[in-house]
């Protein structure tokens, strides 16, 4: 099996335990809250996304890898993160800015997502070797493309005033 095929059958099976665990035992509680309490974990979940810096790390991705492809994703994770964290600060404060920044947030967040799959892509990361990034990209990327969509969607309909 190629790179890309086992990175994508462990990302699907991660996607999948993680959609049974939010369906089982994390909905009925984010679908009680109100729009920040339910927002707020998700945020600080997303805050990790600096992790993405990692990727300009001398030895940590192929060298193979064109350095400028890895600034856009180690970037675009960067935004995303403190996007995500400013954002969880002003809702636990309750700025009145909390809902834009949350909007902004899943902007920066949602174009990056689409960005450095595209770059990832043309870059050839999937083929290459990208050494500990893997397990973030089994582990951690899953969780965070059900919290971006589950702010997204409370987002939506925060906005909506429902």
């Amino acid at each position: 099996m190629s790179n890309l095929a086992i990175l994508s059958l462990q990302y699907l099976v991660a996607l999948g335990t993680y959609i049974v665990i939010f369906r089982v035992y994390l909905q009925p509680w984010f679908k009680a809250q109100p729009f920040g309490k339910a927002v707020l974990p998700l945020l600080l979940l997303h805050a990790f996304r600096y992790l993405g810096l990692t990727l300009m790390v001398p030895g940590q991705i192929d060298e193979s890898i064109a350095f400028g492809a890895l600034q856009i994703m180690a970037w675009g994770d960067f935004a995303s993160g403190v996007s995500a964290l400013l954002a969880a600060v002003a809702v636990h404060h309750r700025w009145s800015s909390a809902t834009a920044l949350v909007a902004l947030f899943s902007l920066i967040g949602i174009g990056d997502l689409i960005v450095v799959g595209h770059t990832a892509i043309n870059a050839g990361v999937f083929f290459a070797d990208i050494g500990t990034m893997w397990f973030l990209l089994v582990l951690y990327a899953p969780a965070m493309l059900l919290a971006q969509i589950y702010i997204a969607y409370r987002l939506v309909n925060h906005l909506r005033g429902q």
